[in-house]
């Protein structure tokens, strides 16, 4: 380092140092203040509690207005007090020196997860990532820039943009940066061990990013990312963003996430939190079908489907998936429903008590009734129909009126449809001959996944039905695997912003999966965006990926590691001892988490039955986890979704095991959960989505004995 750059760096340490003091100094103040308010709300407590019975309301309701008011002066200072935690183990993580136009010297703005100022003179020390001038380090190299301020456009020149890595309040290294967040530091990044949760991404975020997390006038926004493109950390962090922008406004109360499964869930909850945010509440399909179904039907899950077609390969149940899963498939069910009340409803005249209503009244009401759904606008007219026979009854001296005298009423108002309920009326949907066939219920109660949100989507278009009001934007992963008619639903469900984000080379279930073009026809209005670089794995296992199933959008970071390893086994027992002695390497190494990724659950388990007889201490995450732990995983590549791990062991891929369509994807899914190793082994022949290896191979010489004589080996039964 030269002299220049010695003394640069010591400046720097003393701006930390100072920054370190005052940030203590507000943490020892902050305390004192929640001792404070917490000392005065109690001896508040205590003095009502004494004196109640000789006060009045009036010094009641005073003594209670003080108490309301220290407890919410107590909670401000804890929120700030964790905020200060927070910027006490890495206050910043960048700084840019902006000259505006029309001042005469440039101003350095130190960049962190907070903002914080000086208590004294209120000088910002420290901006909040998503603050107007931050986007300066973001999206801006050295020289002409500008940010959008609340007075207007703020135009002038960037000098310098720094870079720091600090760890415990202690600066480790740190970088000038004359480009878009430098390769230094994000190859430092990329190249650390996973950790057990998702991170915020705050001090490498790229200026294509930036642009999604700092949309706000999307009303909804797809993402299509490529594996290992960052799409899921950049969703939260928009969250994060519109939290701040719209502060007064917007809450977490009013977010939710719809995530594939709840590992998921568990694996990114807490990036908002430390953004400084509240968690937000979660939900998924299942727990939407449970919803609306508990007393309607029984029904297969989606991870049952999965289940079904990986292991038993049912052609008959994909091709009713297939039909179901088209747009077109949304629109011709949505005026089928909408032509049964004026093909299907007869009008007649109703009667009790030998008081009638003819069935013009009854045709009159109905009508009158339109815009309803068809039973909401059934239950309006038998009431009507109620109210009008009773109040003849009585008033007319034909006796007394009964619940039974009503019912009645009602009942023979809904014969005058021909479907008691909407399965009913969904079931009657495949009665055209066209259709017949497309419906196959899996026992008298019980209907396959593929039915589960058209039934549902019958019971919002049918009966009005209690929606997410409260819920003013929705964040949508794993897009790809949702059919048009489970985002039908959503818009019935959900008005209200929506970040929908995925990739369409990833999904579990090529059958009844979602293009980028599927879902924008869904939502029209939507802004698309994409993400094409992928910063997760190393060029190796990118390139090995890419080969699996290709992504031509897909650009990888410039980040090198070994090469993906095949090792061919003599049998299945070769095969476990294999995995296990890659299992003890990766203790011995530097890499903290280690992923063993099956093609199916039921392979899991065995191979987690194994593992754990051979004294590893490891997880298995299945259908009924809900919380992602670190250190070794045995789970299979559905479950593994939106997960990473520094090594994976991908076992069993040989060609009996990874075969067709939906095998190739979940091969790919796989293979792209791995930052810096890739292991995959086999007994048997070699899937023929890895036949370009064992060629790749043979033509360097990088092949033994047991490789090379690979395509000779007879079929063995894989792993579990």
């Amino acid at each position: 380092m030269t002299d220049a750059g010695t003394r640069e760096e010591e400046r720097e340490r003393r701006h930390l140092a100072e920054t370190m003091r005052l940030l203590n100094a507000e943490l020892e103040r902050l305390v004192d203040s929640i001792d404070r308010s917490a000392e005065f709300i109690q001896a508040q407590k205590e003095h009502l509690w004494e004196h109640w019975r000789d006060m009045d309301s009036s010094e009641k309701a005073r003594f209670r207005v003080d108490v309301d008011l220290s407890v919410a002066q107590g909670e401000h200072s804890v929120k700030r007090r964790e905020r200060v935690e927070r910027l006490l183990e890495s206050p910043y993580f960048g700084r840019v020196d902006f000259h505006p136009d029309t001042d005469t010297a440039a101003e350095a703005h130190y960049i962190g997860v907070h903002n914080f100022s000086d208590p004294e003179t209120q000088e910002i020390l420290i901006h909040d990532w998503r603050a107007p001038v931050s986007t300066l380090f973001y999206d801006f190299e050295s020289g002409r820039a500008h940010f959008e301020a609340p007075v207007g456009t703020i135009q002038g020149e960037i000098t310098s943009k720094r870079q720091y890595k600090i760890r415990g309040g202690q600066l480790e290294y740190m970088f000038e940066s004359s480009l878009n967040i430098g390769d230094d530091v994000l190859q430092r990044e990329l190249g650390e061990s996973a950790d057990d949760r998702m991170k915020n991404i705050v001090a490498t975020i790229q200026r294509e990013q930036n642009a999604v997390i700092r949309n706000e006038t999307a009303r909804v926004l797809i993402l299509q990312g490529v594996a290992g493109s960052g799409k899921t950390s950049i969703a939260l962090h928009r969250v994060a963003f519109l939290l701040y922008r719209f502060k007064d406004t917007l809450s977490s109360d009013n977010i939710m996430i719809l995530s594939p499964n709840r590992v998921f869930g568990d694996y990114i909850a807490d990036v908002l939190p430390e953004l400084g945010e509240e968690q937000v509440s979660e939900i998924d399909f299942d727990r939407i079908a449970g919803k609306f179904l508990a007393k309607v039907t029984g029904y297969e899950t989606f991870s049952e489907q999965v289940i079904k077609l990986l292991e038993n390969g049912d052609e008959a149940a994909a091709e009713r998936m297939r039909y179901k899963a088209t747009p077109e498939f949304v629109a011709e069910f949505d005026e089928w429903i909408a032509a049964r009340a004026d093909e299907d409803f007869v009008p007649a005249e109703v009667e009790r008590k030998s008081r009638r209503l003819s069935s013009d009244w009854v045709a009159d009401a109905f009508e009158e009734a339109r815009g309803l759904p068809i039973f909401t606008r059934l239950d309006r007219v038998a009431s009507r129909a109620v109210n009008q026979l009773k109040r003849q009854v009585l008033d007319r001296g034909g006796g007394k009126w009964s619940s039974s005298d009503a019912s009645s009423v009602r009942r023979q108002v809904h014969a005058m449809f021909p479907y008691k309920d909407a399965l009913a009326l969904y079931k009657a949907f495949y009665d055209d001959p066209a259709r017949r066939g497309m419906f196959q219920p899996l026992a008298r109660k019980r209907i396959e996944y593929a039915d589960v949100f058209p039934l549902i989507y019958t019971m919002i278009r049918t009966a009005r039905q209690e929606g997410y009001g409260h819920i003013r934007h929705l964040v949508v992963d794993e897009m790809q695997d949702y059919t048009p008619v489970q985002y039908a639903v959503l818009r019935e469900l959900f008005s209200c912003d929506m970040t929908i984000l995925g990739d369409s080379n990833q999904s579990v279930n090529p059958f009844s999966s979602s293009s980028l073009a599927t879902i924008h026809s869904v939502f029209p209005e939507a802004d698309c965006l994409e993400l094409c670089k992928s910063y997760r794995s190393t060029i190796e296992i990118t390139e090995f990926a890419q080969r699996v199933s290709r992504n031509d959008k897909l650009v990888p970071i410039e980040r090198h590691g070994p090469r993906p390893r095949i090792v061919a086994c003599s049998d299945e027992r070769a095969q476990r001892e294999e995995i296990l002695g890659v299992v003890e390497r990766h203790g011995e190494s530097e890499h903290r988490s280690l992923g063993i990724i099956c093609k199916t659950v039921t392979q899991a388990e065995a191979l987690h039955g194994f593992l754990s007889e051979a004294g590893v201490d490891l997880t298995l995450l299945d259908y009924e986890s809900t919380e992602f732990t670190g250190g070794v995983v045995v789970t299979s590549a559905h479950v593994s979704k939106g997960l990473e791990f520094d090594a994976v062991i991908v076992p069993a891929v040989d060609d009996a095991n990874y075969a067709d369509e939906m095998d190739r994807c979940m091969l790919y899914i796989a293979c792209t959960r791995a930052m810096h190793e890739l292991h995959l082994t086999h007994d048997g022949r070699l899937s023929r989505f890895l036949k370009f290896a064992a060629e790749s191979a043979e033509r360097s010489g990088d092949v033994d004995d047991e490789t090379a004589g690979i395509h000779d080996q007879a079929t063995k039964t894989p792993v579990g």
